[in-house]
């Protein structure tokens, strides 16, 4: 069997085929990856940073 491209699907695509193929390893590895280079992406290191996060997002649905 010949391994998909990963590189050729959307984010959407690659999802579909991870639910469908738990034991793929390469497909996960590749699919979280994605992820970590999606934009709008924040990372924080502290409990003080998400909160403050999460209040500047609760701020934006508000206002």
């Amino acid at each position: 069997m010949t391994q998909p491209n990963f590189d050729s699907m959307t984010r959407h695509e690659l999802l579909a085929y991870v639910r469908s193929h738990p034991d793929d390893t390469q497909a996960f590895h590749k699919y979280m990856d994605l992820l970590q280079t999606a934009p709008g992406r924040i990372t924080v290191t502290t409990d003080e940073e998400l909160e403050a996060e999460m209040r500047k997002r609760i701020n934006q649905q508000t206002h």
